[in-house]
């Protein structure tokens, strides 16, 4: 599939997705109000940070891996089911000591919601390495549809037919357990669509090539990446809550999950290029620096409706409390633009294992976070953590471009400046 495809499927679907997941997201709040979905939504939030370190950065892995030598899908698949077995045993243990800090959820249910979602991880892995981006991001969305439509069944339907079957409308279990066996249906049917796809790369001998530590030395430091952008987006809310008052810190965390939805469609441009840098980087370094201009060019646009609009939609949204949102949004903005810039070069030096650049890249925005904050946010506030926020991540990305001009030969200003060219250049 070429790039432009890939790209533009990528986006389309998993945007699509998302537009569902936040209906689902909806349902799941009317149906068990507001008490109880505090307690689901908070609860799934663990769940996937076990994911999250339980999958050990593995699936990057897979993709470098499986990209540089194909013939070893058998073997790696092999290892892959016995590491999966081992990590299920591993989850189950944890869970067994924290399941009773998270009261109205069955443990099995639990288990097998945490497992599904780091198998989907290294099944998305597989698609991912074949370029099947149609493929697995329409069968991901249909999945997203069918949870739609189950919660949409619970909610609206005889509440009498649900409590037969043991689920009603006050029980966050039922809302897990659709989440939970959508994803595992999902898993099923993206195993069987890629083994259909793809049974010759299965009846290759046994590769005894040494895999097994190329996917761990990648993974780990892929690993070690998760961790940092994890921080660099948190760390600063540790300032404030300390500093500030519950007001401006209400502001300054929804002004940070607007920023951090900016950052979902860099993300998914990013998961594009990935995969396709790890065997065609020269090529694919123009197409980065193509993205990085048109992205520019997007959040000006942006820039320039949130100046206008912002100081009226905030509070219209979450109420006159909110105010304070458009200082802070403003002023963390260039930090907002500079992390998105940043996951696309990172995506790109992720294809080319040139992984320890971009953890220096994360240490340096951390390092002046925490320096920073620790002396200025007492005295200026939200304001102070927003600004450095913003330097911060200019300092990340002063990095990152430094090492991708003296790799790639390319400009700064052919990062930044659109061009006439830019409409041809995804062909």
């Amino acid at each position: 599939m070429k790039f432009k495809q890939a790209l533009l499927h990528n986006t389309s679907w998993k945007m699509l997705a998302l537009l569902f997941t936040f209906l689902n997201n909806i349902l799941i709040v009317k149906i068990l109000g507001v008490e109880a979905s505090a307690v689901f939504f908070y609860a799934i939030a663990i769940f996937i940070l076990f994911s999250t370190i339980l999958k050990f950065g593995l699936e990057n892995g897979i993709v470098y891996v499986l990209s540089k030598n194909s013939q070893s899908i058998k073997s790696v698949s092999y290892f892959l089911l016995l590491f999966f077995v081992a990590q299920t045993f591993i989850t189950a243990v944890i869970l067994k000591y924290f399941i009773k800090e998270i009261q109205g959820f069955t443990f099995y249910w639990v288990l097998v919601y945490v497992v599904s979602n780091i198998m989907l991880y290294y099944v998305n892995a597989y698609y991912q390495v074949k370029k099947m981006f149609i493929s697995l991001n329409v069968l991901s969305a249909v999945i997203v549809i069918i949870q739609t439509f189950l919660l949409m069944t619970i909610y609206f339907c005889d509440k009498s037919f649900f409590i037969t079957l043991g689920i009603t409308k006050s029980n966050i279990d039922a809302v897990l357990i659709i989440s939970a066996g959508t994803i595992f249906l999902q898993i099923i049917l993206l195993i069987l669509f890629f083994y259909t796809k793809n049974k010759n790369d299965f009846k290759v001998p046994y590769c005894k090539d040494s895999f097994i530590k190329k996917l761990f030395s990648y993974s780990i430091l892929n690993f070690i990446i998760t961790v940092l952008f994890f921080l660099v987006l948190r760390t600063d809310l540790y300032f404030v809550e300390k500093y500030c008052s519950k007001v401006g810190l209400a502001n300054y965390i929804q002004a940070a999950k607007i920023g951090q939805m900016l950052l979902i469609f860099p993300g998914l441009i990013a998961g594009v290029i990935f995969p396709y840098t790890i065997n065609d980087s020269k090529a694919l370094a123009g197409k980065v620096a193509y993205l990085c201009r048109g992205l520019t060019f997007l959040y000006l646009i942006i820039f320039t409706v949130f100046l206008g609009f912002g100081k009226f939609v905030f509070p219209w949204m979450l109420g006159k409390d909110f105010i304070l949102m458009y200082e802070i949004f403003a002023i963390s903005f260039v930090g907002v633009y500079c992390l998105s810039i940043s996951l696309l070069i990172i995506s790109y030096f992720e294809g080319t294992n040139k992984q320890k650049i971009i953890i220096w890249s994360f240490l340096s925005v951390l390092f002046v976070v925490v320096i920073a904050d620790y002396f200025l946010v007492p005295k200026y506030g939200y304001t102070g953590a927003a600004a450095i926020f913003s330097i911060a991540n200019l300092s990340g990305l002063a990095i990152l471009l430094n090492t991708f001009k003296k790799e790639t030969e390319i400009n700064f200003t052919d990062m930044f400046i659109v061009k006439q060219t830019d409409f041809n250049l995804l062909n």
